[in-house]
């Protein structure tokens, strides 16, 4: 084989190879960004009323299934605020173990639809609080089950929201979680 069919060859595998892993993407002016799991691509995403800054994540596989018509499965989303600026990681953490706090987040939602299964987490060393939402309302909302996790920064609030069927939810959720461990939150 020639030197130039070998490197031909490789340019192929390495291309091949390289659609199936992860397509990573940040916002440089906020700093939020994601680098996902193989599988799964980031992009810029659309405006949202929510946020200042979105990411869409999409499966390139298919698998979660994606529940909306534009076929990406979740939005991370950054929405800087002033009021945020005093909070150190150590506040952050101590208001999200309260009984209070996360109740606000579940009434928050609860505007949106039924939550479930509130529960925290850690991430970059802030704690958050994730959970899963049954839309009121919306194309096919009985059909949807909403995955969401938000971090209070320094910075601002970040939130990660995927939707999915419900058959799918539980095998999804490990996706979502590990989905969530390749977001850098602005701090």
């Amino acid at each position: 084989m020639t030197r130039s069919l070998r490197l031909s060859a490789a340019l192929a595998a390495i291309l091949s190879a390289a659609s199936a892993t992860a397509q990573s993407y940040g916002d440089s002016v906020s700093g939020l960004s994601v680098s996902p799991p193989a599988g799964f691509k980031a992009e810029a995403g659309k405006p949202h009323p929510q946020f200042d800054v979105t990411i869409d994540i999409s499966s390139k596989t298919g698998t979660p299934k994606a529940v909306n018509s534009t076929g990406h499965l979740c939005t991370l989303g950054f929405k800087p605020s002033t009021q945020n600026a005093q909070l150190t990681r150590d506040i952050v953490n101590e208001q999200m173990t309260r009984p209070e706090w996360q109740q606000l987040y579940r009434e928050m939602f609860e505007t949106i639809g039924t939550v479930s299964d509130l529960k925290l987490f850690e991430h970059q060393g802030f704690t958050g609080i994730e959970l899963v939402v049954t839309p009121k309302a919306g194309p096919n909302a009985q059909n949807v089950r909403m995955f969401t996790s938000t971090l209070e920064t320094a910075k601002g609030r970040t939130a990660l929201i995927c939707a999915t069927d419900p058959a799918s939810l539980a095998a999804a959720l490990p996706q979502f979680k590990a989905l969530r461990a390749t977001i850098h939150a602005p701090e």
